[in-house]
């Protein structure tokens, strides 16, 4: 393995962590929290869900789930309510704030980002986290075999 992606060069971050790092700024920057923009979505378009039914559309832990539902009830952009049908399930729907959010227009990006670089650098940028993807693509089907 090439030593600079072992170690970080004199005192700096790894490149991975770098890298997290800038993800996580564009992330925020693009329209924050990719699960709760989801969240919001998938209640928008069904009215409501139960948690364990968003947990399994969305794939991820139910510990997980519970601390980001919480978060977004306590911002008031959802609710938690005893279901009408049967009073032991809990289900989810979002206020009119919630609404509103939905409705909002997601941003494609923030060039302003990216202004700390000159134009021959963001084409550079472009091309090596264009071979990053490559890669990816490329062990993701020998993986899958598809």
């Amino acid at each position: 393995m090439d030593e600079e992606m072992k170690a970080p060069e004199e005192g700096g971050e790894s490149l991975h962590a770098l890298f997290l790092q800038c993800s996580n700024i564009i992330s925020r920057r693009i329209g924050g929290n990719a699960s709760r923009r989801r969240i919001i979505a998938l209640l928008d378009e069904r009215g409501e869900l139960t948690q364990r039914q968003l947990r399994e559309l969305l794939g991820i832990q139910a510990g997980s789930l519970s601390e980001l539902v919480s978060r977004m009830e306590k911002f008031g952009v959802i609710t938690r309510a005893p279901d009408e049908k049967d009073r032991r399930r809990i289900v989810l729907r979002l206020t009119d704030l919630g609404r509103e959010r939905a409705r909002e227009p997601r941003p494609i990006g923030d060039d302003r980002l990216f202004a700390a670089l000159t134009a021959d650098e963001r084409a550079q940028m472009r091309r090596m986290l264009q071979k990053i993807v490559d890669a990816h693509n490329k062990w993701k089907k020998e993986v899958d075999g598809k």
